[in-house]
């Protein structure tokens, strides 16, 4: 496997496996209504920078010609402040058969007849699913009541909404406090809400937010963390026009998980993605096992109860030279365990092409 620019790997020659994409997320703009602390594109309301809508339904047509690539989420920043655009967008990829998401903060459902009529045309372009993100540090931006909106309209028209709900230790937004109202009660008693919480993080790996206990990565829950499902399998595409090899938070901040996109196809960034022993790695064992196992070759690194979320031990793993340094000079001897590994997760993965041997 070869890995990217600055990659921690080195060549592998042989088959050529084509692990095929099997979601797309287009990231239009990184303008958001929201400023919040710690937000991983740093979105705030003046950013101005964003893909036109050529752009975007050039991306969704290229992902569409693999056929195991059967998702498009729309998300930033704040995806609705594409307007128009995110509705064509979301008609052109449900026309091509793609199922569809968008990803927002809720704040266009202030006023319920309005939070109607703007979700009423995404649902009539194709929109299937709407997630929305909340938490203590977005409700300084969007009130909870805006959130309960969105997610009451979106079950009127039926789309099984999730809320995301951010999670740091001492918080007063939870998933307790949403279903306290008896309007989300009802929806999830009825089977038409979920409620999902995540570690909200830092975008330093030297840095911390005070998380609960039994959510922090040590030796006592090691055994709980496992693969990467987004890396390779998601394919982002930023305001920048870059192109990503996973939907992580922490993405951005790592060179190695971006290369650049002039349109067109995306075979060779696919094909050097896979070609990437860190990658793979990445997929076939996740972040936070590769970190402890880097820190069992260096005991200066510091891993034990400082990260709550894989892309914050992730960016650990690019970013502490200690954690590079171990990896660049032992990694070799986890090559033949890692490479059988992901040949035997391949084997059962539908969304595998293999194509001629090459030297």
């Amino acid at each position: 496997m070869m890995t990217s620019k600055g990659g921690l790997g080195e060549p592998h020659s042989g088959t050529r496996i084509f692990l095929e994409p099997e979601a797309l997320t287009i990231l239009g703009t990184y303008k958001c209504t929201a400023a919040c602390e710690n937000c991983c594109f740093g979105s705030n309301p003046f950013i101005t920078k964003r893909l036109d809508l050529a752009q975007i339904l050039s991306f969704v047509e290229e992902g569409a010609r693999y056929p195991t690539c059967k998702l498009v989420v729309f998300s930033g920043g704040e995806c609705f402040l594409l307007g128009k655009d995110l509705v064509s967008a979301v008609k052109y990829a449900a026309s091509l058969g793609m199922h569809t998401r968008c990803v927002t903060n809720g704040f266009w459902a202030r006023r319920i007849p309005h939070g109607r009529r703007r979700l009423r045309e995404l649902v009539e372009a194709g929109l299937a699913e709407l997630n929305i993100s909340t938490g203590d540090f977005h409700q300084r931006w969007v009130p909870q009541e805006s959130v309960i909106n969105a997610a009451c309209i979106a079950a009127e028209f039926g789309l099984k909404p999730m809320i995301m709900v951010e999670v740091r230790k001492d918080r007063s937004v939870t998933s307790e406090t949403f279903a306290a109202d008896p309007r989300i009660r009802e929806l999830i008693e009825g089977e038409q809400l979920s409620i999902i919480e995540s570690p909200w993080m830092p975008m330093d790996y030297r840095e911390n937010i005070e998380q609960p206990q039994h959510r922090l990565l040590n030796r006592r829950t090691l055994h709980l963390r496992g693969g990467c499902t987004s890396v390779l399998k998601t394919i982002v595409v930023t305001p920048d026009q870059r192109v990503g090899y996973c939907c992580g938070l922490t993405r951005e901040l790592i060179p190695e998980l971006n290369a650049d996109w002039a349109g067109g196809t995306l075979d060779d960034i696919l094909t050097a993605g896979v070609r990437d022993f860190m990658k793979v790695w990445l997929f076939v064992d996740g972040p936070e096992r590769i970190l402890a196992w880097a820190a069992s070759k260096d005991s200066r690194i510091d891993w034990e109860d400082r990260y709550a979320h894989h892309c914050h031990s992730c960016l650990a793993l690019f970013d502490d030279p200690l954690v590079r340094e171990a990896i660049r000079a032992n990694y070799r001897e986890r090559v033949e365990d890692v490479l059988a590994r992901y040949v035997a997760l391949l084997r059962t993965d539908q969304s595998v092409h293999y194509v001629d041997a090459e030297n």
